[in-house]
């Protein structure tokens, strides 16, 4: 049966270190006049295009889709700025399991991300990791998190020349908004408490399995790889 796992980036494949946030809030900074405080706003596991309009939602500011989306313009250039100055990194385990994934005849994997999709690029090209993923749903197809589960599957269909069942989707990532992106696709979640979300807030959104990393040897037995 083919199996798909759709990734989650940030805080799941790699860590920016900072350089995604400090991009975020120099283009705030440029395009509205504001100091951006991103432990104010609640943004994580949220689209690059939805952040923007947190912004300008805690700040009162009206939104203008010209200016959103030349602040989006910029934070892509930011983060390709701001990466080589951090301790940007692969988070442990990614490579063995994506590496696994790439060479099993049975499985296809792609990205589900709020990422838009050069920021994506930007973000893991530098790991060498950017040209396992041949395709995945980003923030330039939907605004919000929870609409790109079944881009990311139409996607792999077409690119797969496959169909996938859903109990054979593997949804990973480190925030309850991955969970609610597998449960809402019938698929499967891999949850690790790579990012922000502690083991307990995870488990409270009840993914199919939970591990603290990529590195424990029972997700290589979860995803059959």
């Amino acid at each position: 049966m083919p199996a798909l796992l759709l990734w989650d980036l940030d805080e799941t494949l790699v860590t920016t270190a900072g350089a995604g946030e400090r991009a975020i809030v120099r283009s705030a900074s440029k395009h509205w006049s504001v100091d951006v405080d991103l432990s104010l706003i609640p943004y994580a596991g949220c689209t690059d295009r939805r952040i923007g309009h947190l912004i300008c939602k805690h700040f009162g500011i009206a939104e203008d889709e010209s200016i959103l989306r030349a602040y989006l313009d910029d934070f892509v250039n930011y983060v390709s700025e701001e990466l080589p100055d951090s301790d940007a990194r692969i988070l442990p385990g990614v490579t063995e399991v994506v590496k696994a994934a790439h060479i099993s005849p049975v499985h296809s994997q792609g990205l589900l991300t709020g990422n838009l999709r050069a920021a994506a690029e930007a973000k893991l090209v530098p790991f060498g990791l950017w040209d396992y993923f041949s395709f995945g749903a980003f923030a330039d197809d939907a605004i919000e998190r929870l609409d790109l589960g079944p881009i990311a599957l139409a996607r792999a269909s077409e690119s797969c020349n496959a169909t996938f069942v859903r109990e054979a989707v593997t949804v990973i990532g480190d925030t309850p908004h991955d969970i609610a992106c597998a449960r809402a696709i019938g698929a499967r979640s891999l949850a690790v408490a790579s990012g922000c979300f502690t083991m307990d807030q995870l488990a409270a959104c009840e993914p199919t399995f939970l591990v603290g990393s990529l590195e424990e040897p029972a997700v290589l037995s979860f995803l059959s790889l």
